[in-house]
């Protein structure tokens, strides 16, 4: 989770998080094994994904979260979390076997510059690369803009950015289907709700998103995770039989020459 949807009080973790984590450790697993000793997160946020690959992946080392937005207090209170895992605000030294970019190009002025700095600053020879972004350009919204989001991409964009900084790709694909119609109709509404005169607020340092809202019960949370579990099987599916398919988000996995 972005640092900036964190909410200061005690949270259960949304569905979306929960599978998004689940489809990516499992297309490590299935992908690369035992191959990453080290590994990098970039704009590893709360750090959630990062604890969930260190549970999962024991062959992994020495695991570094870099995210700019760290302050004295929030290193300060990871310092003890596990010996392996290392949160930092500063640009860690050192090369890894495996880096992570899930949901940050977005962020970025320039998404070129900054996944190329990545690839040459950390990824070791033969190295992997995981990045995921949010897809489709259309559906740029108002919840885009509060996150911080400087594009969507098409999944051809995301390709040529992996392609240009000189990687091969492995295996890519899309994510969470089921979401686009909600989505879109959420776009249509913003719309409308424009032309009827109506004026975007100004972006607050802290937004609540439904990331940090969860609050609906056991037997409601249990049917989103398990429909969202559907979604990303039959999405992984797609992406193995290279189907024609879309998605929330578009995902690469990629090699260091």
């Amino acid at each position: 989770m972005d640092l900036k949807e964190l909410p200061a009080r005690s949270f259960a973790r949304h569905p979306w998080e929960i599978v998004r984590a689940d489809f990516f450790l499992r297309l490590l697993c299935e992908r690369i094994g035992d191959q990453a000793k080290s590994a990098l997160d970039i704009g590893s946020g709360d750090g959630y994904f990062a604890q969930r690959l260190l549970a999962d992946s024991p062959s992994v080392e020495r695991l570094t979260c870099f995210d700019l937005a760290y302050d004295a207090t929030w290193l300060q209170g990871k310092a003890a979390v596990d010996p392996r895992l290392v949160f930092t605000a500063k640009k860690p030294e050192g090369k890894f076997d495996l880096v992570l970019m899930l949901d940050v190009l977005e962020h970025v002025e320039n998404d070129r510059a900054a996944l190329l700095d990545g690839v040459s600053s950390f990824l070791e020879p033969r190295g992997w690369l995981l990045v995921s972004v949010p897809a489709g350009e259309s559906l740029f919204s108002r919840h885009d803009e509060l996150l911080g989001h400087k594009r969507r991409y098409v999944p051809a964009r995301l390709h040529a950015l992996v392609k240009e900084a000189g990687l091969t790709i492995i295996d890519h694909g899309e994510l969470f289907a089921s979401l686009l119609l909600p989505r879109a109709l959420a776009k249509l509404g913003e719309v409308v709700l424009s032309r009827d005169g109506a004026h975007a607020s100004s972006i607050p340092p802290h937004i609540e998103t439904s990331l940090g809202t969860w609050k609906r019960g056991p037997l409601v949370t249990s049917a989103v995770t398990a429909a969202l579990s559907v979604d990303a099987l039959c999405c992984r599916l797609a992406s193995r039989l290279r189907l024609p398919f879309a998605g929330l988000s578009t995902w690469v996995l990629a090699q260091n020459q």
